[in-house]
C-alpha cells in the first residue's frame, strides 16, 4: 500500500483497444503497461480514475489487469470499466488508483461464463464503493 492508502497507481494515456468489452456492452478505458512496472499480480480490482486532462476529476470503477486469457492477443494491459461514465477519453493522461483487490484473472470457457463473472466484480466493486461511502 502507498502513503495514500491505495493498493498502488498507474499513470499513463488511454489508448483505444480492440473494443470487446464495448461490443459486450461494458466499455472500458484501456492503459497499457509494461509489465515489470506493476507491483501487484494480474486481476481483478477495485479502483478510480483520474482524469488528469480533467481538472483531476475522479471516476469509480473496476478494472482487469493482465493479459485478458479469453480473449488473447496484443499486450498487457489495464482496462477499467467506469460506473456512470460515457464519454470519449482516449488520448487523455489518467491516473489509476488501485483500491481492493476482488480475484485473480481467470480464463473462461465461453464469453457468457465471463460476462456472469465480469457482472459479479462491477456488483463487488459498486457494493465496496457504498459501503467507503457510508464509513464517511
Amino acid at each position: 500500500m502507498d502513503g495514500n492508502g491505495f493498493l498502488t497507481v498507474l499513470e499513463g494515456v488511454v489508448v483505444q483497444g480492440k473494443q470487446v468489452g464495448r461490443a459486450l456492452g461494458i466499455p472500458t478505458a484501456n492503459i497499457p503497461y509494461h509489465p515489470g512496472q506493476m507491483a501487484l499480480e494480474d486481476g481483478i480490482y477495485v479502483a478510480e480514475l483520474v482524469l488528469l486532462d480533467q481538472g483531476n476529476r475522479v471516476v469509480e470503477g473496476v478494472l482487469n489487469q493482465g493479459y485478458h486469457p479469453t480473449v488473447p492477443g496484443g499486450l498487457p494491459a489495464v482496462e477499467i470499466h467506469l460506473f456512470d461514465f460515457d464519454e470519449d477519453i482516449y488520448n487523455q493522461r489518467v491516473l489509476v488508483r488501485y483500491l481492493h483487490y476482488i480475484r485473480p484473472e481467470l480464463t473462461f470457457d465461453t464469453k457468457e461464463q465471463m460476462m456472469v463473472a465480469i457482472r459479479e466484480d462491477i456488483r463487488l466493486a459498486r457494493a465496496w464503493f457504498a459501503a467507503r461511502q457510508s464509513r464517511r
